[in-house]
């Protein structure tokens, strides 16, 4: 089981100072201690996890207990479930959000293209390993912010779908290389304004997925190998 699936926070009409019915005891709280603006995201992404999980597993959305733990991924029990949990990965920037679900670590992330607040140089020093920083400083100029989303959200699904504690702050000290699918740990998905990533160790489920809520005419797709870098670099 591997799913992604992007929405508009619109399309979730969240009331942010009533916390839905279908929320869990974990979702509560955590909804209860987020601000206002929070909120919103909150329970949009939520909603979509949901969503996925029902078309997944034939359980209704509602009948999902789903952890909110600060810091940690949901993970999504609901009886009838085999394994008796779904790992899950959630996102959300810029009024869009994302989730995904999978039968083993799964991150994903999501970016939304807008008019650059610093000098991208800046920001690539900060992110890239030196090898990924010359090839993107010879790419075309009307290239390197998209090229630098993409290779964010690729490397922040490969942290989220990481054990606790096992992948490093500094994505500096991560290397993101494009393969051919078949050596692929992330998948990317383009389809402007919105980058999408989605992390998970099969390589075949990865070939396979489908990104739900682009429009697959318009959306590029690559595939990546993203590794701890060594000690060296």
């Amino acid at each position: 089981m591997l799913r992604v699936a992007v929405a508009s926070m619109i399309e979730s009409l969240a009331d942010d100072c009533t916390a839905p019915t279908w929320l869990g005891t974990s979702e509560r709280s955590r909804w209860a201690a987020l601000s206002l603006t929070a909120r919103r995201g909150f329970v949009a992404s939520r909603k979509l996890l949901r969503a996925s999980l029902a078309a997944a597993t034939g359980i209704a959305a509602d009948a999902w207990d789903v952890s909110a733990q600060a810091g940690a991924a949901p993970v999504a029990l609901a009886s009838g479930i085999a394994d008796n949990a779904i790992h899950a990965s959630l996102a959300h920037r810029l009024g869009w959000v994302a989730a995904a679900i999978a039968d083993l670590p799964v991150g994903v992330d999501i970016e939304y293209e807008r008019p650059p607040r610093s000098d991208p140089r800046e920001r690539a020093a900060l992110m890239l390993s030196p090898a990924e920083l010359a090839r993107w400083q010879a790419l075309p100029a009307g290239e390197l912010e998209g090229a630098l989303l993409t290779a964010w959200t690729v490397k922040e699904a490969w942290f989220k779908a990481s054990p606790p504690e096992a992948a490093p702050w500094d994505f500096r000290r991560v290397v993101a290389c494009a393969c051919a699918p078949e050596r692929a740990n992330v998948r990317a998905w383009v389809a402007s304004p919105l980058h999408v990533a989605l992390c998970c160790d099969d390589p075949d489920a990865l070939a396979a997925a489908a990104c739900n809520g682009l429009d697959d005419a318009v959306a590029r797709t690559s595939f990546w190998r993203v590794e701890r870098a060594s000690p060296t670099i």
